[in-house]
């Protein structure tokens, strides 16, 4: 009864009418609506935390791909500045550095 304002926190009186009746209506259907709220907010948060994964991933990737480029620049190798490094590129990239694309 606290919780939800009918009842003061130092209140020890006996329980009203209108408290059992909220007990007996109103309680099940409230504990059912906190219930999915709380599972809602728990899948957005998992949403979020996939998506900041998903960032990092691709800002990880995306930094290694601008590396791998100058550094087969660097080598020798005929790199373009958009689409796929080639498969020897990246090879001797890994093995340079041990970062895999």
């Amino acid at each position: 009864m606290v919780e939800i304002g009918m009842r003061d926190p130092d209140n020890t009186s006996e329980v009203l009418p209108p408290e059992v009746r909220y007990f007996q209506n109103y309680k099940p259907s409230y504990d059912a609506r906190k219930a999915q709220e709380r599972a809602a907010r728990e899948r957005m948060d998992a949403s979020w935390a996939r998506a900041e994964e998903s960032r990092k991933r691709a800002q990880f990737h995306s930094h290694h791909m601008k590396k791998c480029r100058e550094w087969g620049r660097e080598n020798g190798f005929t790199v373009g500045t958009r689409g796929a490094i080639p498969k020897a590129v990246r090879k001797a990239y890994k093995e340079a550095t041990g970062v895999e694309l």
